[in-house]
């Protein structure tokens, strides 16, 4: 019987994971994927590509974003948070702002909380699916399960935890008035380019170091994760600064 030989595949020989000690292996931990962001991305993605995994990164995620709003909430002043957004609404009367801003505040901790624990997973659900659709047309060869594009849209996302750390210790250690958690990232543009144009103060505050570090994560991702042609893995980066940037800007109030 001649003997068996490991399978050619597109990413050259590949073990046959029938055979002892050949299989795939244990997908990375979370040390290992927050580590390999930052060190070594390509084999950390390439490993995911045969084992994904995106449940501790999105958990990680989820979890430095509540310590971050727990600490804004903690130093934020609701009147000055509020009273410009209500003043530029014509629809609501002078005399009735004091009073929604007292009622806000109260649950300001509230809905900050269920904003991360509802908002984070489903726009990492929702960009996982874009980028798996991405991916049934541009794959290089075989189309990319949706566990892939999870597990390179999550743990691409770790890249930004340095960003929500500083932010987070921004907010202990100064007085921070009414200003939301992007405002006071010392790592976008904004921070040192004031803007009165409400606008153009959002897309200064956009242009951040760890957007585009996040969009060439999601680059090496699409591409060693999902295995996508560099023109899919572009169009999947290209969506995440679109998203990172347009959505601020189009949301500015």
């Amino acid at each position: 019987m001649a003997e068996a030989t490991p399978s050619e595949g597109l990413y050259g020989q590949e073990p046959d994971p029938t055979q002892p000690g050949q299989g795939p292996g244990p997908a990375p931990g979370l040390l290992d994927q927050i580590v390999g962001v930052f060190t070594d991305p390509i084999a950390l993605f390439k490993k995911l590509a045969v084992t994904p995994t995106w449940g501790w990164a999105l958990g990680a995620t989820v979890v430095a974003s509540l310590v971050l709003t727990l600490a804004w909430v903690w130093k934020v002043n609701p009147d000055e948070f509020f009273r410009p957004i209500l003043e530029r609404n014509p629809n609501i009367p002078a005399e009735n702002i004091d009073k929604i801003i007292e009622m806000q505040g109260k649950f300001l901790g509230v809905i900050g909380v269920l904003q991360v624990l509802i908002v984070i997973p489903a726009v990492t659900f929702l960009v996982a699916l874009f980028y798996w659709l991405i991916g049934k047309f541009t794959a290089e060869a075989t189309a990319p399960r949706y566990f892939q594009a999870m597990s390179a849209t999550a743990v691409a996302g770790l890249v930004g935890l340095p960003k929500v750390l500083l932010i987070t210790f921004m907010c202990l250690i100064k007085p921070i008035g009414g200003l939301t958690p992007d405002k006071i990232s010392p790592t976008s543009v904004g921070f040192f380019v004031a803007s009165e144009n409400l606008k153009l103060g959002a897309l200064l505050h956009a242009l951040d170091l760890f957007t585009f570090a996040s969009a060439v994560m999601l680059f090496l991702a699409a591409r060693y994760t999902l295995r996508l042609k560099v023109s899919g893995a572009a169009l999947c980066a290209a969506l995440t600064l679109v998203l990172s940037v347009g959505l601020p800007v189009l949301f500015a109030k």
